[in-house]
């Protein structure tokens, strides 16, 4: 059985995976059922069908064709259920567009042995860098 971290770890990347190939339905679950999304631009969504609707929005509109990347994140135990996760995160536009860059903080729930899920997300994108002189 992997170990908390791992199967966080894990978890992250089934929803690079799934992010990256538009696929909201399969990226909204890996929120648990009440979970709860405050996306970049401060819209918040509550419970998976919320949430999928939003990435559903977001991976057909402005990040259409996009992927993302996410380094590992770092895991701080808050208790044998609950856990933060956060770390660096880049999104990638088609087309050669220069990456966007961010960060993510999320409050994981284990849900069963070796399985955890994402409680609350706080993605935020980083301000372009000013151009250049």
């Amino acid at each position: 059985m992997p170990t908390d971290e791992e199967a966080m770890h894990a978890m992250h990347e089934s929803f690079r995976t799934a992010w990256s190939r538009g696929d909201s339905a399969a990226a909204a679950a890996m929120w648990t059922e009440d979970g709860v999304r405050v996306g970049a631009a401060g819209d918040v969504q509550h419970g998976r069908k919320e949430i999928a609707a939003a990435l559903d929005a977001l991976l057909n509109g402005r990040f259409k064709g996009a992927a993302v990347k996410f380094e590992h994140g770092a895991v701080r135990m808050l208790g044998p259920e609950l856990a933060l996760y956060q770390g660096p995160m880049e999104i990638v536009p088609p087309g050669g567009a220069p990456p966007i860059r961010g960060y993510y903080i999320d409050v994981m729930k284990r849900v069963a042995a070796g399985k955890w899920l994402i409680l609350e997300s706080h993605p935020k994108l980083f301000p372009p860098p000013p151009p250049a002189k």
